[in-house]
C-alpha cells in the first residue's frame, strides 16, 4: 500500500533508509527479526513500525519500490519499440536472478493485495511495451499481455529448480522469438 499522505525531510529519508536496508537484507538472502530492520536502518523501532507495522508492508514497500524502478526503465527514448521491449524482458530475468531473496521474502506474503499494485504497473509497462512493438510490426499483433505476465510469473516462480537461472533465461528467448512477426 502506497503512503498518500506527504512526509517530512527526515520521515523521508528514515523510511527510505529501512527500505534500503531491508533491499539488502533481502538481496543477500538473510533471515532476520522485523526489530533488526532499524537497527539496520539506524533508526529506532518506533520509526519501523510507523512505516511499516508488519514484515509484510515492509516486503510489499520494497516490491513497489523495484517494480518502480524496473518500468521505469522500460522506455528509453534511444531505443526502438522492439529494443525496448527486448532489453524490458531480458531486465526482468535478469533482475529476477539478481533479486532471488526478494522473491522468496515475497512468497511469504500472504496477502496478494498488498503485492496488487505491482503487478498492475507491470502489467500496464508490458501491455505499453507490446502495443508499441506491434505498431511498429517487429512482433505479431496477435499476442496477449496476459500470455506474456504468465511467462513472466513462471520465471520469478521457478526460482527453486536446479537450473532456474538457465532455464528462465532460455525461457525469456523462446519467448522473445515467439512475439517476432518474422
Amino acid at each position: 500500500m502506497a503512503e498518500t499522505r506527504v512526509l517530512r525531510a527526515d520521515a523521508r529519508r528514515n523510511r527510505d533508509a529501512i527500505i534500503a536496508a531491508a533491499r539488502g537484507v533481502f538481496d543477500r538472502g538473510d533471515e532476520v527479526r522485523f526489530d533488526d530492520f532499524a537497527a539496520l536502518a539506524g533508526v529506532g523501532v518506533g520509526t519501523l513500525y510507523r512505516h511499516f507495522p508488519t514484515r509484510e508492508a515492509l516486503t510489499a514497500a520494497v516490491y513497489a519500490g523495484e517494480v518502480a524502478a524496473l518500468c521505469d526503465r522500460a522506455h528509453e527514448p534511444t531505443r526502438s519499440a522492439g529494443e525496448n521491449l527486448d532489453a524490458f524482458l531480458r531486465g526482468f530475468v535478469e533482475y529476477v536472478v539478481a533479486h532471488v531473496g526478494l522473491a522468496r521474502a515475497l512468497a511469504t506474503v500472504v496477502d496478494p493485495a498488498s503485492l496488487a499494485d505491482g503487478g498492475l504497473r507491470l502489467e500496464r509497462t508490458v501491455a505499453e511495451l507490446l502495443e508499441r512493438a506491434a505498431a511498429d510490426r517487429v512482433i505479431r499483433d496477435d499476442v496477449s499481455v496476459g500470455a506474456v505476465m504468465v511467462v513472466l510469473h513462471g520465471i520469478g516462480s521457478a526460482i527453486d529448480r536446479p537450473h532456474w537461472k538457465a532455464e528462465s533465461r532460455a525461457a525469456v528467448e523462446l519467448l522473445l522469438a515467439g512475439l517476432r512477426s518474422d
